[in-house]
């Protein structure tokens, strides 16, 4: 919605109903239209909802899009370089992909931030403890990647990188550190 709000022609993806119900809410908000095509998908003026598995082939045609905005969402997913590829696939030449990547640091602090108490990778998937840990706590299903697969990803899958920033939580013991927890990556096709 807020590419919408600046005049863009934009698409929401998420495999989450809730997230996707969450986006349509906010969009109802602030005052586009909404037409209601399926439960979870809906076309709003200039916003269209997707649902879709972002770690499968994308429901777009080559070279479909401007400019990929791809949140800090690559921690959902065990193998991160299929993304990368989808997104090199559906973006225009001379296009922007912007991703927001988590530098696994989160991954291995204690609550407090003061303690490392994880060893990467964080992959509940391959440690029974991890799971059942990350399942109690409500944390979902969550992986921590490397510079190597997130970038070096971006950079294999045929990007150019132009521009990076780095970023803090915004709160914590981290934070108050300086310490950078994310990166924003600018890249072009």
């Amino acid at each position: 919605p807020i590419f919408v709000a600046i005049g863009a022609d934009a698409t929401v993806l998420d495999y989450s109903e809730a997230q996707l119900k969450s986006e349509e809410d906010f969009a109802r908000l602030a005052g586009y239209e909404v037409t209601k095509s399926s439960i979870y998908s809906s076309t709003l003026q200039n916003l269209n909802i997707v649902k879709a598995d972002m770690t499968q082939r994308l429901p777009f045609s080559n070279e479909h899009f401007d400019l990929i905005f791809h949140p800090v969402s690559n921690c959902y997913v065990e193998d991160v370089y299929s993304i990368w590829k989808e997104c090199y696939r559906i973006l225009k030449r001379g296009g922007i992909l912007l991703a927001g990547i988590d530098n696994g640091l989160n991954f291995v602090v204690g609550e407090d931030e003061t303690k490392i108490v994880q060893k990467q990778p964080f992959n509940p998937m391959n440690d029974i403890e991890l799971y059942e840990k990350s399942i109690s706590n409500n944390w979902g299903i969550q992986f921590s990647h490397t510079i190597e697969e997130q970038i070096g990803g971006q950079l294999k899958a045929g990007f150019k990188l132009v521009d990076i920033y780095s970023d803090t939580n915004g709160i914590g013991h981290l934070h108050d550190l300086n310490i950078s927890t994310f990166y924003a990556t600018k890249s072009i096709k």
